[in-house]
Parts: C-alpha cells; structure tokens; sequence
C-alpha cells in the first residue's frame, strides 16, 4: 500500500526532472490530458493530441517587500496545432494578453503598453479579526509584460522570450501561458507560472 506514489520531497531531485534558473522553487504540478472521441466506428476511440501543463510557484529573488500589498499577472497568447502525422502539437505565438499590476511593483516588472484608463478594486476579509488589513488601489492594466526578477525572466515580445527548454517532461519546450505574481508586505514575493507543453 502506497509503494511508488509516497514520495519525500527531499528526493525530488532525483526524478530528472529539472528547474529552470537556480531560484528557490516552493512547488511543481505536472498535468496531462489527452482528447478522445468516439466516432461510432465500431466503439474504436479515437484519440488527438496529448497536451500537459506545469504550474511552477517560486520566490522572487531575495528580498523581502515593504511596499503597498500588489499583484501583477499576464496571459500570453497561444494559436495550438496539431499534426496527427507527427503526434505533436505546435504552439504558435499569438502576441501578449491582457496584463495587470497594483501596488510597488517596478522594482520586477514593467507592462508593454499601459492603457490610459484605470480602476480602484478593493480586497478585504475580516476572518482573521476586525484589525485585518484590507487594499483599495489603483489597478493599471494594459497589454503584455516584461518580468525581470526572477527565477525566470521573460517578456512577451515574441515566442522565444517566453519558451523555456525542456525540462525533462514531455517531448517539446515549455510554453509560458500565464504569470501571476502576488506582493506580501514582509514577505518575499511569490511568482507563480504556468507552462503548456506537447507530451
């Protein structure tokens, strides 16, 4: 019972799977999903393209923040291919998304284009007690981001700035589909990524 799938995160390494950069990684989450369908041809499925996704959440660099509490995030564009000759899926690069950013975050990221317009959001709880802060900001949004901090830096210009080499999972390189980063006054910031890959 639990043989082979109860595994210490100490010997993680040893599964050859590989980080990108030397930043200090809190998480890896490796999905797969396969598309089938069932055409009636004698109860035959027939299966397409096999794709996977990686959600990576690291440390941003070293330093603790001491700014205004922040977010920042950005969706970068993907037209997929498949070629059933081959079994793989191609990633086109569709230009950047939508992106976003509140608080004092110049210090790891600039947006490409900033539109003129603005919004005020407010993020507020009160299950910790009545003494919980709350944020009422001024969110800038725009297209497109460049992320200069680390572990993995990257910009959403073209397709190669924001691919990443194998990683020793699945057959093709990694491609950036969203980047979220979250700014804790006290804390270092945490950046979380999220790759789509051909397996």
């Amino acid at each position: 019972m639990g043989q082979g799938c109860c595994n210490l995160i100490g010997n993680f390494f040893d599964t050859g799977f590989t980080f990108p950069g030397t930043g200090c990684f809190i998480s890896v989450n490796n999905n797969i999903n396969t598309e089938f369908g069932n055409y009636d041809c004698g109860n035959l499925d027939i299966s397409g393209q096999t794709l996977g996704s990686i959600n990576l959440s690291a440390y941003a660099g070293e330093d603790i923040y001491y700014g205004c509490p922040g977010r920042a995030g950005v969706q970068i564009l993907w037209t997929r291919k498949y070629d059933c000759s081959s079994d793989n899926t191609y990633f086109i690069f569709s230009g950047a998304g939508r992106s976003f950013k509140y608080g004092d975050t110049d210090n790891y990221l600039s947006i490409t284009k900033e539109y003129s317009n603005s919004t005020q959001i407010i993020t507020a709880s009160s299950q910790s007690g009545p003494q919980a802060m709350y944020t009422y900001i001024v969110q800038t949004e725009g297209i497109g981001m460049s992320y200069f901090k680390g572990p993995i830096i990257f910009n959403t210009d073209n397709a190669a700035a924001c691919t990443l080499d194998n990683m020793g999972v699945g057959k093709s390189d990694y491609y950036l589909q969203n980047f979220n980063i979250e700014f804790v006054p006290g804390n270092i910031p945490i950046a979380n990524y999220t790759f789509s890959y051909s397996a």
